[in-house]
């Protein structure tokens, strides 16, 4: 009896879209779904008020 089978995931497949402009549209709307990734030059906030807690427990 064999115990370890291996089973495939299953695949999501899209329907061809012949239609341009929906194309386009659902092209649209899949960009505008991403997240927005911004860095800043210095760090975050977060590192900013660490390093501004650092600084208070030095003159303490």
């Amino acid at each position: 009896m064999t115990t370890n089978m291996v089973r495939e995931s299953a695949k999501i497949l899209e329907f061809p879209v012949r239609n341009i402009q929906k194309l386009m549209e659902m092209r649209e709307r899949e960009s505008r779904a991403r997240p927005l990734i911004m860095e800043s030059g210095c760090g975050g906030w977060y590192h900013q008020e660490a390093i501004r807690e650092a600084e208070e427990t030095r003159k303490q």
